[in-house]
């Protein structure tokens, strides 16, 4: 009897062990797992969210594996709360050239189905990485026919930015970023004292609009796509630029209330008020400068005819 009981005991303790070890094994698994990542995302032309029915689609975007890229898929569903002539939907998935990638530029056409219902819709934008994560991105977008096409649709047409430091033997300032690319990738961090000067603009706009320039906790995770949805206690304004009453169509820029020839107005990093107008923000509490990564962005909406667009970069801000 007594080795009978021996025997369990061993038996029940190797059973124990088998568990801890796999139990630990599993968790190791899932800590190691590293998410898919998605940026620079474009959808139709000039990312104005807008899908012509039975006419060619652009969409644009970067993505980055955990491990390495199965697939990526677009899905644009209905929204709940909207009513549809019909029930619809639409799938891709793209495969070629990115497949077996670390990172690739998904930078793809199609055509919008002739079938589809008119209306705003979600597209979801889902990246499948072949470790067995994913990581998906909602936008929005609206399918329209080719007679509705809107005469105003914004786009972010220049977006750079410059480094103003006096002590930069060019002059107290350099480029630091234009149009997709950062002047040189080691120095993309601003410092302490240094000033943000930008030369944002919006094409194709007319009627009445607004335009702000905003820096923001990547730690905020904020990035609002129309002025609506800006939280003003998370961001730290830069620059705001409204028009009025303008009857043609024409390209909005920073410099409109400055006399420069292409630049709006520089805000200093450690600045004790932003830019906001009327009447400055305070940067305190929660928006209080510190080190760390933020994101840098336009937004602008046209009050006259709903229509919005937005773009962010992300850098680094040294306050040692």
């Amino acid at each position: 009897m007594k080795a009978i009981q021996t025997i369990k005991t061993i038996t029940l303790n190797l059973l124990v062990l088998t568990f801890i070890f796999s139990s630990c094994t599993n968790n190791k698994e899932e800590i190691d797992l590293v998410l898919p990542t998605i940026s620079e995302i474009e959808i139709g032309l000039h990312n104005n969210e807008i899908g012509v029915i039975g006419e060619d689609f652009h969409f644009n975007a970067e993505v980055l594996a955990g491990d390495l890229l199965e697939n990526v898929t677009i899905n644009i569903v209905q929204k709940s709360d909207i009513e549809y002539s019909e029930e619809w939907t639409y799938e891709i998935i793209f495969t070629e050239r990115i497949t077996d990638l670390k990172n690739a530029t998904l930078h793809r056409h199609f055509d919008i189905p002739a079938d589809a219902p008119k209306g705003m819709y979600d597209i979801v934008i889902t990246v499948n990485d072949q470790n067995g994560t994913s990581l998906e991105e909602v936008r929005n977008i609206d399918l329209i026919d080719a007679n509705d096409f809107p005469e105003v649709t914004p786009w972010v047409s220049v977006f750079s930015v410059d480094k103003i430091n006096e002590d930069n033997p060019s002059g107290g300032w350099n480029n630091f970023y234009n149009n997709g690319e950062f002047r040189n990738e080691e120095e993309a961090f601003f410092n302490k004292d240094e000033s943000i000067w930008s030369s944002f603009q919006i094409g194709d706009v007319k009627g009445n609009g607004i335009m702000y320039g905003l820096l923001i906790k990547k730690s905020y995770n904020h990035l609002p796509e129309n002025i609506e949805e800006i939280d003003f206690s998370k961001v730290i304004v830069t620059e705001v630029v409204e028009h009025f009453d303008e009857e043609e169509i024409f390209i909005l820029k920073n410099n409109k209330d400055t006399g420069h020839w292409n630049y709006g107005v520089p805000l200093q990093i450690g600045a004790t008020e932003d830019n906001l107008t009327p009447t400055a923000n305070a940067i305190i509490d929660g928006r209080a400068w510190e080190t760390g990564t933020y994101y840098y962005g336009v937004v602008y909406t046209n009050l006259s005819y709903n229509r919005s667009t937005f773009k962010y970069i992300e850098f680094d801000i040294i306050m040692e």
